[in-house]
Parts: structure tokens; sequence; C-alpha cells
């Protein structure tokens, strides 16, 4: 019965990311001018979208980096680019479900399954997203402020969802610092949040979540607290992560640059780039497909001439979503093969 509910779901999961994904395509393609496409072409300069490849495949390469330098100070494992595997694996679940939700459980399942303790394994996953969440949250903010007045005046529309994506990541770093620094006042929030929407009939579910939740809390604050006290580990995976974000936001001024376009500095695209990732990182669709090209065409409508825009977009979308979702995706497919065939030969083993 479990096993077909998780055909249905996964089903419905896939069903509702290749609508997202058709819907998409085809508002993209609805923009181009074809008859420009010979011209787009010979236009484009190839040098430069082959750093934009770089520059992505620089941002998973040092994703893996991060995983691993936390690995090895957690609980070392002997498998063989086990940081680059986890890093491949959480792209993949992070592109194809909502608020990219579906990386930790499958992270933290592999690694139980290379020995770690379940503990350890939530404590690695838990100290990563952490680390993402510290230097994105105030790497956006900071390129946002710095030029607030400019992107009030060209950008009003969308500064609604930039506010709302700076609040819910500041939001987050605030819980983050209170479970390391007092969980107690964590636990006693959530029991007072919990009897209050316990009197809705549907959430009252919630009243036999409170231990699980308490439990979760005092893991999360174990595992923050032993990762926090690691001073060199921390920094480094800090300097890290922040050159991992300089890459991945770069994608757009390499597009840029693809084109022969002058007037933009990098600063200001990667100011751009941050803008639209706070903007949408409020919207809870897989990988934020669609958001990302709608995005797109809302904030860079300065920055790239509207014959060219459809094909800004078309190759923004290619390189930070669809480039990433198939190969993170053929990796991950090959992974959980041989990880299937190594638990059989384990086990065949273990009986003899």
């Amino acid at each position: 019965m479990d096993k077909l509910k998780n055909i249905r779901k996964s089903l419905l999961q896939y069903t509702f990311l290749f609508l997202l994904i058709g819907i998409t395509i085809y508002l993209v393609f609805k923009t181009l001018d074809i008859k420009m496409l010979s011209n787009v072409i010979t236009m484009v300069d190839k040098k430069f979208l082959f750093v934009g490849a770089l520059a992505i495949m620089s941002h998973i390469m040092l994703e893996g980096l991060v995983m691993k330098i936390i690995i090895e100070s957690t609980h070392k494992v002997n498998i063989r680019f086990i940081g680059f595997k986890l890093a491949i694996m959480g792209f993949y679940y992070n592109l194809i479900t909502p608020f990219a939700s579906g990386s930790q459980p499958v992270q933290i399942y592999v690694l139980k399954k290379c020995k770690m303790p379940l503990s350890k394994a939530s404590a690695v996953v838990t100290n990563k997203s952490i680390i993402f969440q510290i230097v994105v949250t105030v790497y956006c903010t900071i390129l946002v402020l710095m030029n607030l007045a400019m992107l009030e005046k060209q950008m009003k529309v969308i500064m609604p969802l930039v506010f709302l994506g700076i609040a819910i990541n500041s939001f987050v770093l605030i819980m983050i610092i209170l479970v390391i620094l007092n969980p107690q006042k964590i636990k006693y929030f959530m029991r007072v949040s919990v009897k209050y929407l316990s009197k809705f009939k549907f959430l009252r579910f919630l009243e036999s979540k409170v231990d699980s939740i308490e439990n979760f809390i005092d893991d999360y604050s174990k595992a923050i607290s032993f990762f926090a006290k690691n001073k060199k580990v921390l920094i480094l995976t800090i300097i890290v992560t922040f050159i991992q974000l300089s890459a991945y936001f770069s994608v757009s001024f390499w597009i840029y640059k693809a084109f022969n376009l002058q007037g933009y500095s990098y600063i200001y695209i990667l100011t751009l780039q941050a803008f639209l990732y706070m903007a949408i990182s409020p919207i809870p669709t897989p990988g934020n497909v669609g958001a990302n090209e709608l995005a797109f065409f809302t904030i860079f409508k300065s920055v790239f001439p509207q014959p060219l825009m459809g094909y800004a977009v078309f190759l923004y979308g290619g390189f930070m979503y669809y480039l990433i979702l198939i190969g993170s995706g053929i990796f991950t497919v090959i992974t959980h093969y041989r990880m299937k065939n190594r638990i059989g030969r384990n086990a065949i083993l273990s009986e003899n």
C-alpha cells in the first residue's frame, strides 16, 4: 500500500514538474524572434558560454567540497568522492521538489548507507544547509541594500517579493541563532504555537508531533553547537560557499558578455542576480522553474535589448536549471543503481 502511495506521489510530482517545464518553454519560445536565430548563432561569443558552463561546474564542484569538509569533520566514511556524489544528488532532488525540500532526506539516507550514524548524518546535512542559508542571505541582502535606491526606482513591481524573500531567509537565520543560544525558548514557542494551531480541526494532528519536534530541536541544537565550535571548518566552509555563490550568480554576466553587450558592470549584474534569487525564493515551484524565467524577464529587461531577451532567457534557463537537472539526474540514477547492487552484494556476503 505504501509503495503504491509513493508511486502515485512521484507520478503527480513529475507530472506537475513537466507541466511547469512545458508551459515555461512555450512562453520562452513565444518571445523568440525566429527570424533572428541565424544572426544570434553567429553573434554569440561561444567562449563566454563556455565560461558560463565552467561557472556552473564550479558551483557543483564547490558544493561537493563543502560537503566533503563537513563530512570529514563529523564522521569519516570510506566512500570515494562522497561529498561530490551527495552534492549532485542534492541538486537533482532540489530541482524536482517544492521549496528544494527533497535533497536532505535523500542525503541522510545515503550517508546512513555509508555506515554513518543517523545523528551524525543529520548533523552533516543540517550544518551544510545552515552554512548555505547564512551565506546566501547575507550575500544577497548586502548586494540588495547597497543598491536599494536604484532597484526601487527601476523595479517597483517586484520589490515586495524581494523583501518577502529577505524576510523569510532572515527569519530562518534568527531561528537558527535561537536554537544555538536557547533551544528551551524555541521549544516553549513551539508548544504554544502547536496549542494554538491545534484548535483548528485539520491541524490537531500536530499535538501528537510535539515530542518528535522537541527531539528534533535538541538534535539540531547539538549539531549546530558542535559545528560552531570548530572555527577552522566553519570559516573554511563559509569562504568556499561565498566563492560558490559568486560563480553561480555570475552566469547572467557571462550570458550578457556572450551577446557582445557593453555598459553594465559585473557587480551590477551580480546584484540583479541576487535580487532575482531573493524574489523567487518564496515561490514553491520545483527548482523555481517558471518563476526563474519570468523574474529574469522582469529584472533584466533593461540589460538585454528586447529582440535578444527571449534568447537570453533561453540560455539562462538552460544553464541554471536544465543543464544541472539533466546532468544530476543521469548521475543520480546511476548512483542509485550502484548503491542497490552494493547493498545486494553485502546482503549475500553477510548470509554466507
